[in-house]
C-alpha cells in the first residue's frame, strides 16, 4: 500500500497521461516517435542476436554476425556478456551458441505468474465487489514483495499501490503473511542484510518483534498493517499456497484507516482468509489436516 488517491486526482492524472501522448489522433505517431527516442542501440542488438537463436537451434559467431548485420568484434562482446548472465551458451567443441537456462527460467517464472493473475482475478474481483476496497495480489522477492495484480477502491479516498512495484516485508501485512509462511531458511534468506525501514511510529524494525508478530500471523491465519506502512491506512492479508503446500503469494485488502477499522477486523480478515484460500485451491492446494504438518504451515520452520 503505497499511495492515497481521489478520484479527481486520478482523472486529472489521466488527462495529463493522455496529453504526453497525444499525437496524431489515435497516438500512433507519439508512439513511433517515442520508440526512436527511447531505442538503445547496443540493448537492441542483443535482443536481435536472441531473437536469431530462438529461430535457430545453434549458431557460430560468424553465421550470427552475417545473419544479424551487427560487425563480429561488437557481436563478440554481447554474446559473453549474454553468456555470462546465462542467457547464452556457447558449445566449446563446435563453437556455437544456443540459448542458455536463464531464459527458461525467466520464461516460467512469467508463466507462472501468468497463470496465478489469472486464477486469482475472479477471487480478487468477487473480494471487491463484496467490501468496496483495493485487492491486492503480491508475490514474494528478493528485495521485496512485488505487487502483480491491484483492483482499486471505488471509493474516492482509496489506498493503492502499482503493479510491478516493491514493498517491503516487515511494514506491509502482505509481507507478514509472506514471511510467516515461507520455510525458515528462505525467510531468512530474504531478510539477510535488510534493514528495517521506519516508514511510521507503528513499524516493526526489531527483528525479534517481527518473529513475535510472524507467530501470531501463524496462530490466526492472517497479518495485519495498522498504520505501520503509511500514516491513515490499514491492511489486512492472508497467505496464498500452490498445489504442494508451498507459499507463492499473498492477498490484501487495503483502506484508510477509517473504513478499515479494528473493529472490523475480524469480519473482512475472514473474507481475505476465505478469498485466499479459495485461490489456493483453484492452484491444487488441499487443506492439511489438524494432524497433517504442512511445509508451509509449520511453526517449527520458525
Amino acid at each position: 500500500m503505497r499511495r492515497q488517491r481521489s478520484n479527481g486526482a486520478r482523472e486529472a492524472t489521466a488527462r495529463v497521461d493522455e496529453s504526453k501522448v497525444a499525437g496524431d489522433g489515435d497516438g500512433r505517431t507519439s508512439e513511433k516517435s517515442a520508440a526512436g527516442r527511447y531505442r538503445i542501440g547496443v540493448l537492441a542488438k542483443a535482443l536481435d542476436l536472441i531473437d536469431l537463436l530462438d529461430t535457430h537451434e545453434a549458431l557460430t559467431l560468424t553465421e550470427l554476425s552475417a545473419h544479424s548485420g551487427i560487425n563480429k568484434v561488437t557481436t563478440l562482446r554481447i554474446l559473453v556478456n549474454l553468456e555470462e548472465r546465462g542467457y547464452v551458451e556457447r558449445d566449446e567443441a563446435s563453437g556455437r551458441y544456443r540459448l542458455g537456462f536463464r531464459l527458461l527460467q525467466l520464461g516460467m517464472r512469467a508463466s507462472e505468474r501468468l497463470d496465478l493473475r489469472t486464477t486469482a482475478r475472479p477471487v480478487l474481483k468477487s473480494l471487491h465487489a463484496e467490501t468496496g476496497e483495493t485487492v491486492n495480489l503480491a508475490i514474494p522477492g528478493q528485495d521485496g514483495l512485488i505487487y502483480i495484480d491491484i483492483i482499486e477502491s471505488t471509493h474516492g479516498l482509496r489506498m493503492a499501490a502499482t503493479i510491478g512495484a516493491r514493498d517491503d516485508y516487515n511494514s506491509t501485512a502482505l509481507g507478514k503473511a509472506m514471511l510467516a509462511h515461507l520455510p525458515a531458511a528462505k525467510r531468512d534468506e530474504l531478510l539477510a542484510g535488510q534493514t528495517f525501514p521506519r516508514k511510521t511510529s507503528r513499524t516493526i524494525v526489531e527483528p525479534q518483534a517481527l518473529l513475535e508478530e510472524l507467530e501470531r500471523v501463524r496462530r490466526t491465519g492472517y497479518a495485519v498493517d495498522d498504520e505501520e506502512n503509511e500514516p491513515g491506512a490499514r491492511c489486512l492479508a492472508a497467505p496464498v499456497f500452490d498445489y504442494q503446500g508451498r507459499l507463492v503469494a499473498a492477498i490484501s485488502l487495503s483502506g484508510p484507516s477509517s473504513r478499515v477499522t479494528p473493529e472490523r477486523e475480524s469480519e473482512l480478515a475472514a473474507r481475505v482468509r476465505d478469498a485466499a484460500a479459495r485461490i489456493s485451491a483453484a492452484l491444487g492446494y488441499s487443506q492439511p489436516s489438524a494432524t497433517d504438518e504442512s511445509p508451509a504451515a509449520t511453526p517449527a520452520d520458525v
